[in-house]
Formats: structure tokens, C-alpha cells, sequence
């Protein structure tokens, strides 16, 4: 700093001022001296002295040198004895040079202490500014850090004590009473997330530490905990010795960042599973459409998804015997091949627990999701314990179960399993599960419709063949038998044997009877497939109708070596049926077992049940075989060859069908080559006030109901 000038003079006047000051000494000391040299005539020059070092100090040395002159003169003349003496003495010279030399050295140290003064002067307001501006910047840059965009904290010593927490910091650590506690105990959870740790690293070895996107946990103003993503730096402080002493730490926040990248890569991903669910499903629809094989289509399908979007696919199917199996367990390891002949034996149980995500899906025809598996979870899902040991081995994490339905009808279920990968199903992924077990239900119910086309192709040739066949069986002895009447009447012109001719006419009227009753069922047939036909219902006694088949049917029985056993009992059974209708049911049982009856005893046995009553025809022929049991009272289905056996496979479709529309139900026992037991429970159907005409079940709505067996 520069010495101040004087504020209100010209450099001149502050000149004169010196002088003046110098003069007003020395008159002020020639008066005190003047006044006091009675008193004390031995120091003349003590109050000139004085005049001196005020001159000196004030003004420096002309101003002294001046004030000394006048001073030694003014002593000379008046003070020092004789007065105006020429010739001084030795005394007197040695007085005046010691004055002379003494105002000298005086006013030397009192320039040289008003120069130091005015240095100390100037080094003080030197240091008051620098002070000043110091306090000043400190007060800026704490500013600055209070309010910086960052949070900043000071921490001395080893056990990290807060000096310093700035609002940023405060806000993120979500408490503003930081400063004076130890980040140990003032956040709590930096010890369980190892930050305590760090910290104590950076202060043992004085070595920074910076970090990105480190989470940190922020509560929110809800109550909420989110994670706060910040890059970090923590720098040791060091004391005068250089010795770390304690840790500033910058957190810098970049969750924005962070999950601007979260989303960005999550869009990717989406992006990237969504053009290979794209080609999954070209590639799934050209799987699909390449075969009408549906066990190798499904088989196929489970195999393409694997790795892409399931580690696991298993596929259950439904069986022709309302039983499930599992299909296929396909996987992408070749060491797991072992452990998917262990999955394979545990597919879907409806009789199981229904909480199996592939049972749960068929029993309930909805999709099942599980984004997450632990492995109690995995342990409530399993059937059993040797299933849940299974399930363990594949270690499923995450878990979609979707039912193939067609027409309203479950066909099987498809599970995709992410176990190995570490993935998990979101509810994103389950579109697509949908969408590809939509596709692949519609293939499946294209590839056995195919299959029953096919099939009801064979039946309709197969059909053709024998209803031509049997149509002409009896019109073949007929046409004989007339030709033979005609050679005989040709033979006797005279009038024919009446023995003779009664003959042909009973055969004739067989031969003509049965073809009626070919025609009969395939009326029957198309009025049942058209709805068309209907009941007249009726009350009648029960007994008396089947006594009266019985009896008819006895002959022919006899003809094929078998008996026909009745137990009728003396049970008389009344109710409301279709006489016509109820006679053709029985005609067709007591018929099939004449037929099949393989010439032993047929038992027929008719008894009340259950308010109305039961028929029970039992052969003790050839039987059946468990294989054919499901369809045998199917349109056009045969247990037996037609080459050994006739007839067109109608009977008991017929009987089946009319049983059912009498509110009844059939249903079959056999044993291959122990013979068969047909079984008909019939309600009385006498709630009702008048006669009952409703039109029988259409046929295409039994198609799906599973079908007990029989022989036609």
C-alpha cells in the first residue's frame, strides 16, 4: 500500500507545513527555555532537543536541520555564558557539537522510525485489505459451495466427522443435521453399501477415489425410497505436516443420465426382442405350415423358441382318451438332455395340484405368468417331492404357462421357462406367449381336422362299400328265390305247392324286412344329422316291450346257436318314452349281441333304478378291444372287420343318440373274447303334463363328448 497523502493541501503548503511545524518547536522550546533557565542553567539545550525531534519526526531532516541550526544559535547567544563572547571556549565548542551531533543521530532515527512506521503502516492496511479481500473470497466460495450444483462435504478425521455438508448434499442424503456427526452413524446405510469402507481406504492411503453412477438411496417427500444415481470423487485433505487429516468428497447427479441410458438401453432391447419375436413368428408360422403332423409341428415350434425366448419349452398335448401326456421338453444344452427325460414324465395332472402353472393354465384356460420363482415357490408348485426335485434341477426363474385353445376347447398347454439365462418374463412377453400359442392351437386344430376329414373320408368310403354291400346282401336271396318261384311256376302248369310257395314268401319277407331296416338307419341317420328328428312320448309299461322283443328275436338267436336269457321279474316299470323309438334301442342291443354273441347265452335284464329304469344286455361273445372302446358309438364306427361281420356301424350310434335325447345315457363293459355288457339307464319322465315332441340332439354337438364303447 502506498502512504496516504494529505487530503486538503498542495505538495508546497504540505512543505511549509513541515517548516511551520519546525518553527512553532523551536519558538515553543525558546520560550519553555527562556522561562525555565533560572531554575536551570545547566541544560540549555534540553527543550531545544525536544524542538528537534519534533521537527525531525514531523517533518525529517530539513525541517530538523533547520530547527537544529536555530536551536544552537538561538543557545549560543542567549543561553550559554558570557554572552557574545567571540572567543568561545573549549567547553563551549564541545557543547554545541555534542548538541549538533546528538539532533543528528536524533532526527536519523526519527526519519528512520517515521519511515518504519509508515512501512508498518503501510504493510498493516496491506494486510487489512488482504484480510479483508480473504474473508471476502471465503465468504464467495462458501457461497459457492453451499449453493453449487454438486453435493460437497469436508470430513476430518478417521472416523469421517462432518465439518461441511452443503444444501446439495443435505437434499440427497435427505437430512440437513450433517456437520459434527460421524458418516457412520449419521447415514447408516453408507456402512451396509461399503461406502464407509471406501472411505477409510482413501483416508489410510491418501490415494482419490472417483466412481460413476454409484446408487445412492433418496427418500422422497412421500414417504418412497428411489435410488439416486451420483458420480462421485473422494480427495484426502492433508495438514501442514502433509499428513491426510481428513476427505472432501464431490457427488455429481446423473440420474437423469443414468435412466435416460436405462431407457435407451431398455428401447434397444425391446427393440432387438421385438425383431426376434418378429422372425420367431415367421419363422413359427413357417413351422406350422410346413407339416399336418401336429405332435412333429408342436415338437418343432418348442425347439425354434429355444434359446431366443425361453431356455425351456414344454409342450402338453391332450389325448383321444381325455388324458394329457407331455410331448416334448425342449432346451438348448446338450447337458440337460438327461434332465429332460425326468421333466418329461411329469406334464400336466388335473387330479394334481392345481397351483402347477401347466395345470393351473388347462384347468383354469387361462395364460399363467410368474415373473419370479424362489425356491419355495418352486417346492408349492410341484405335484409331489420327485417332481419338485425335477423342477429344482432346471432351476426356473421365471415362468409363462399359455393353453392352446381352438373352438373353445383346451388342446394342450405350451410353458416357456427362462431358468440358466437369468431372465425374466415381463408382462410385455406375454403377447407374444399368447400370440404363438394362438398360432400354434389353430395349427393344431388344422392339422386334426385334416385328420378327421381324412378319416371321415375313409368312414364315408369304407361306408359306401359296405352299404352297398349290405343293401345288395338281401336282395341277392330274393331275387333267387324268385327266380326259383318263377322256374317252378314254369315247371307245374297246374296250380304251385302252397308249402312251397309259403316258403319263398317267408324269405322273401325277411330278405325285404332287412333291407327295410338298412333304409330305416340311414333315414335315421340323416334325420339325426339334420335335426329333424323327433319323439312322441307316451306312458307305457316297460316290461311288456322288452318281453316282446325278446320273443321275436328268439329265432334268430336260435339260428346262431346263442339263448336269449330275460329277468324281467314281476317289476312293472311305467314311464314316458317313444314306444317306436325305445323298441328300436332294445331291437339294436338284443341284435348287436346276437350278432356278436358268438352262439353262447345272452342275458337281458331289465330292473327299476333310480325312479325309472335299467337295461342291461350282456353277450358273452368275442368282446372288445380296449383300443376301440372311446369311439364305438360313432357315426359309422366297427369294432370288427365288415369281411366277418355285417352291417353299416349305425345301430349304435342310433341307440346312443335316441337314448340321449330320451334324458337317458349307454355306456359299455368289455373284455376281449369274454364278450360285452351294454347298459341302459333310462329316467321315467313323468313330470311332464303333455305329450313331449322335441326334436333330438343335433349330432355335430356330440362330436366333443367323450364316448363309452360298444360293437355295432
Amino acid at each position: 500500500m502506498h502512504a496516504r497523502p494529505e487530503r486538503h493541501h498542495p505538495r508546497w503548503a504540505s512543505r511549509a507545513g513541515r517548516y511551520g511545524v519546525a518553527l512553532l518547536a523551536f519558538g515553543a522550546a525558546w520560550l519553555i527555555q527562556a522561562s525555565v533557565a533560572p531554575f536551570l542553567p545547566a541544560t540549555p539545550f534540553l527543550f531545544f532537543f525536544g524542538a528537534v525531534m519534533v521537527a525531525g519526526w514531523w517533518g525529517g531532516w530539513g525541517p530538523a536541520m533547520a530547527t537544529t541550526l536555530l536551536s544552537a544559535v538561538v543557545v549560543d547567544f542567549y543561553f550559554l555564558k558570557p554572552l557574545l563572547d567571540e572567543s568561545p571556549g573549549a567547553g563551549r565548542a564541545v557543547s554545541l557539537t555534542a548538541f549538533a551531533v546528538l539532533s543528528l543521530l536524533m532526527t536519523k532515527l526519527n526519519v528512520m522510525l517515521r519511515r518504519a512506521n509508515a512501512e508498518r503502516a503501510r504493510l498493516l492496511e496491506r494486510e487489512r485489505a488482504a484480510r479483508s479481500e480473504a474473508e471476502a473470497g471465503q465468504a464467495r466460495l462458501l457461497t459457492l459451495f453451499q449453493d453449487a450444483p454438486a453435493g460437497i462435504i469436508l470430513m476430518r478425521g478417521p472416523r469421517h466427522v462432518y465439518s461441511f455438508s452443503n444444501t446439495m448434499n443435505n437434499a440427497l442424503m435427505g437430512t440437513d443435521k450433517l456437520e459434527g456427526r460421524e458418516a457412520r452413524e449419521a447415514v447408516p446405510w453408507a456402512e451396509t453399501r461399503g461406502l464407509i469402507s471406501l472411505m477409510d481406504e482413501v483416508y489410510r492411503t491418501g490415494v482419490p477415489f472417483a466412481g460413476n453412477a454409484v446408487p445412492f438411496p433418496r427418500e422422497l417427500p412421500n414417504g418412497e425410497t428411489q435410488e439416486t444415481y451420483l458420480n462421485i470423487v473422494y480427495q484426502p485433505t492433508r495438514n501442514e505436516q502433509g499428513e491426510v487429516d481428513g476427505i472432501v468428497g464431490f457427488g455429481f447427479d446423473v440420474t437423469d443420465l443414468v435412466r435416460a441410458r436405462q431407457r435407451a438401453e431398455a428401447l434397444t432391447h425391446e427393440l432387438q426382442q421385438a425383431e426376434a419375436r418378429d422372425w420367431l413368428l415367421a419363422e413359427s408360422g413357417a413351422v406350422l405350415a410346413s407339416s399336418l403332423d401336429d405332435e412333429a409341428t408342436l415338437r418343432n415350434t418348442a425347439k425354434l423358441v429355444v434359446p431366443t425366448f425361453a431356455d425351456w419349452c414344454l409342450v402338453d398335448v391332450a389325448v383321444t382318451d381325455g388324458t394329457f401326456r407331455r410331448l416334448e421338453a425342449a432346451h438348448f444344452r446338450r447337458e440337460d438332455d438327461a434332465l429332460a427325460e425326468d421333466i418329461l414324465r411329469f406334464g400336466m395332472q388335473p387330479s394334481g395340484n392345481p397351483g402347477h402353472p401347466p395345470t393351473g393354465a388347462l384347468l383354469k384356460a387361462e395364460t399363467v405368468h410368474l415373473e419370479r420363482l424362489t425356491r419355495e415357490r418352486i417346492h408349492a408348485l410341484a405335484h409331489n417331492a420327485a417332481h419338485a426335485r425335477v423342477m429344482e434341477a432346471m432351476g426356473p426363474n421365471s415362468l409363462i404357462s399359455v393353453p392352446l385353445i381352438a373352438r373353445g376347447q383346451v388342446l394342450g398347454v405350451l410353458s416357456f421357462i427362462h431358468s440358466y439365462s437369468g431372465r425374466h418374463y415381463s408382462t410385455s412377453d406375454l403377447a407374444f406367449a399368447k400370440e404363438l400359442a394362438h398360432r400354434a392351437a389353430l395349427s393344431l386344430e388344422n392339422a386334426r381336422l385334416y385328420a378327421e376329414a381324412r378319416e371321415a373320408i375313409r368312414l364315408r368310403d369304407e361306408f359306401m362299400s359296405i352299404a352297398s354291400h349290405e343293401l345288395k346282401t338281401p336282395l341277392t336271396p330274393l331275387s333267387l328265390k324268385l327266380q326259383a318261384l318263377a322256374r317252378e311256376l314254369a315247371r307245374n302248369p297246374g296250380p304251385v305247392p302252397r308249402d312251397l310257395v309259403e316258403r319263398y314268401v317267408v324269405v322273401g319277407a325277411r330278405q325285404v324286412q332287412k333291407l327295410a331296416e338298412l333304409v330305416g338307419d340311414l333315414l335315421d341317420v340323416s334325420r339325426i344329422s339334420a335335426g329333424r328328428l323327433s319323439l312322441e312320448m307316451e306312458e307305457l309299461e316297460l316290461g311288456s316291450l322288452v318281453r316282446d322283443v325278446v320273443t321275436r328275436y328268439e329265432p334268430q338267436a336260435a339260428r346262431t346257436g346263442s339263448s336269449l336269457l330275460l329277468e324281467a321279474g314281476d317289476f312293472y316299470i311305467v314311464g314316458r318314452w317313444d314306444r317306436l323309438r325305445l323298441e328300436q334301442i332294445i331291437t339294436n342291443l338284443v341284435d348287436n349281441a346276437v350278432k356278436y354273441g358268438d352262439g353262447k347265452p345272452i342275458h337281458v335284464r331289465l330292473e327299476p333304478h333310480d325312479g325309472g329304469a335299467r337295461l342291461t344286455v350282456r353277450d358273452e361273445g368275442i368282446g372288445i378291444a380296449p383300443e376301440h372302446l372311446p369311439r364305438l358309438f360313432g357315426r359309422f364306427e366297427r369294432a370288427v372287420s365288415e369281411r366277418n361281420y355285417g352291417g353299416l356301424g349305425l345301430g349304435l350310434y342310433i341307440t346312443r343318440t335316441l337314448v340321449e335325447a330320451m334324458g337317458g345315457r349307454v355306456h359299455v363293459e368289455s373284455t376281449l373274447g369274454r364278450g360285452s355288457t351294454f347298459t341302459v339307464g333310462l329316467p321315467s319322465n313323468l313330470g311332464a303334463e303333455q305329450a313331449l315332441r322335441a326334436p333330438l340332439i343335433d349330432d355335430s354337438r356330440l362330436e366333443g363328448h367323450a364316448r363309452p364303447g360298444g360293437t355295432s
